[in-house]
């Protein structure tokens, strides 16, 4: 394999092709091997020739006018030879066709983003698009930095679990199978045989065997010392890291509480097409780590792999205990702890959890490199992990139990799944079964309607199915419905309601605490409601504030 990733111009006008190849060699020449093509086809037979030798193609850019074919229709077979690599079409300024041409090439798959041209200066109108193009490639095939390291079993299910808990928060690592010459090595670099594996060895040489969640995030986070504050947040997906950007910037000392990992089910979403500001995309791990960074770097502390198991009032505080046994005293609180995925009720497809079996998409799509897999669900999520497991997998089935794709899903994702040659869609079935030795080898799906049952190769299953609110813990303390999402606002029932005033937009049925995102009755479920709700919520904060100050100006702030 070639040290060096390639980036591939094609283009028929010479002069064209020779600016952008000397531009991109200037600039990028030391990284990568900066390839250009006159003709698509010879371009095609190229690339096909660096498939069948395994080596890697970073970034492929071609003209949509071309006359051996259009630039999509390219991109659309670079697509199928290499899906690893991305895709940039290079339209002209007043292309008036580019536009739809774009919207619906990017919605099936077959780009990535576009360029235009004329694009002098380079540092201003080309060189800043290629840079994120690289980085988006390397951040999945060139991983780098490494602060951590796990020695593990890849099929053990805790070793996974610990991977996900990082990738998830965004702390780089590495992982070493058990035996392996890397592990002996770092093992005895560190001069210690740890007792238990998995262990996760740190940058700093401390070796935690077999640890915990809360271990390992006091071990690489933060573990505030402070658990009094004006604004506490619990959970961090899009909503509850929203209103910790907006509390801590508006100077409101905010503390966040995740049991887990940052982002939620947001967090998850391989890519999100359809966000205010992001026309080709951003995954849902992108964007909440963004989000985590703004709300760290406004002064807001992180209570990392703790829950909250009671919510209670205590005159003008409310207290929140943590399942480590300490307090949390706050002036105000906003419950953002979203929903839980359902589980398969499938008994013998438990021993696979955590080896095949994953409610949620993984973060390291290499692992399904050549693998049949399958994913479960008729949502937007299950789409998205569809989709971006097809560019890895062998081949991927999705299972969805209605009748329609369009019954849960937006358009944009139906038209890509459904122009992607290698996911098989099985409408109106389910899994009743599965086998396989150590790991998943096969699923026993039904027909609802015909009852016909059917074997298909799975060597991973990816569960999408949906979700329950996850209120278990503030029941009591405020009003949920039969579903168990909490009221707000006007659907609080006012026999129980306390004050003169109405309750607030985001106002729970208990003054001061708000409910917003996915836990909230009535919430849109997407990104972008929850990120207003995330910011509508700190705006009832300060009303809160401002009400409590009045009645008792000798508290202050």
């Amino acid at each position: 394999m070639a040290e060096r990733p390639a980036i591939c111009i094609v283009d028929d006008d010479p002069e064209a092709l020779a600016a952008m190849l000397n531009a991109l060699a200037r600039r990028f020449g030391g990284d990568y091997h900066v390839v250009s093509h006159l003709s698509p086809l010879a371009a095609l037979k190229a690339i096909g020739k660096l498939a069948q030798e395994s080596e890697e193609l970073a970034l492929v850019i071609a003209d949509q006018r071309m006359p051996e074919m259009t630039g999509r229709e390219f991109l659309g077979k670079v697509r199928t030879l290499l899906p690893s690599a991305k895709r940039a079409l290079l339209v002209d300024w007043g292309d008036r066709e580019a536009s739809p041409t774009i919207l619906q090439a990017c919605a099936l798959g077959e780009l990535d983003n576009y360029l235009y041209k004329p694009w002098t200066p380079a540092e201003v109108h080309l060189y800043p698009l290629i840079s994120e193009f690289l980085a988006e490639w390397t951040r999945i095939h060139r991983p780098g930095m490494e602060l951590v390291h796990i020695v593990g079993e890849p099929q053990d299910p805790r070793t996974n679990e610990i991977r996900e808990l990082l990738n998830r928060n965004g702390i780089p690592y590495g992982f070493l199978q058990t035996g392996s010459p890397a592990a002996i090595r770092l093992i005895q670099e560190r001069g210690t045989q740890p007792p238990k594996l998995p262990a996760v060895f740190l940058h700093d040489g401390e070796v935690l065997a077999n640890p915990t969640d809360a271990q390992i995030m006091d071990a690489v986070g933060e573990s505030p010392g402070e658990l009094s504050c004006e604004v506490a947040v619990i959970g961090t997906g899009p909503a509850g890291l929203t209103a910790a950007v907006y509390a801590g910037s508006e100077g409101l000392r905010t503390l966040v509480i995740e049991s887990h990992v940052i982002g939620g089910q947001a967090g998850a979403s391989s890519l999100i097409r359809n966000y205010l500001g992001f026309p080709r995309g951003i995954s849902g791990a992108e964007l909440t780590q963004r989000a985590y960074q703004q709300a760290w770097l406004f002064g807001a502390k992180f209570v990392f792999a703790r829950e909250v198991s009671t919510l209670r009032a205590h005159g003008g505080r409310r207290i929140l205990m943590l399942s480590d046994g300490r307090e949390i005293e706050a002036q105000t609180v906003v419950i953002a702890t979203g929903a839980k995925y359902r589980r398969l009720e499938v008994p013998n497809l438990e021993r696979f959890v955590g080896r095949s079996i994953f409610y949620t998409t993984f973060g390291e799509s290499r692992l399904v490199n050549g693998l049949d897999v399958a994913v479960v669900g008729g949502g937007n999520s299950a789409g998205q992990a569809a989709i971006h497991l097809a560019a890895f997998a062998s081949r991927v089935t999705l299972i969805v139990r209605a009748g329609t794709l369009e019954k849960g899903m937006s358009d944009y994702l139906v038209q890509q799944i459904r122009s992607t040659p290698n996911i098989d869609v099985r409408m109106g079935t389910e899994i009743v079964s599965g086998d396989g030795s150590e790991l998943l080898e096969q699923l026993a799906i039904r027909d609802s309607a015909s009852g016909h049952m059917q074997y298909i190769p799975a060597r991973l299953l990816f569960v999408l199915i949906g979700a329950l609110p996850n209120t278990g813990w503030v029941a009591g303390s405020v009003q949920c419905d039969h579903k168990g999402f909490i009221r707000s606002g006007h659907d609080v029932d006012r026999a129980g309601w306390p004050l003169a005033r109405e309750p607030m937009s985001y106002e729970t049925s208990l003054p001061g605490v708000f409910a917003v995102g996915d836990v909230r009755r009535g919430s849109a479920k997407r990104v972008a409601a929850a990120v207003g709700e995330g910011a509508g919520a700190v705006q009832n904060v300060h009303q809160y504030l401002q009400e409590a100050r009045r009645a008792s100006p000798a508290a202050g702030r």
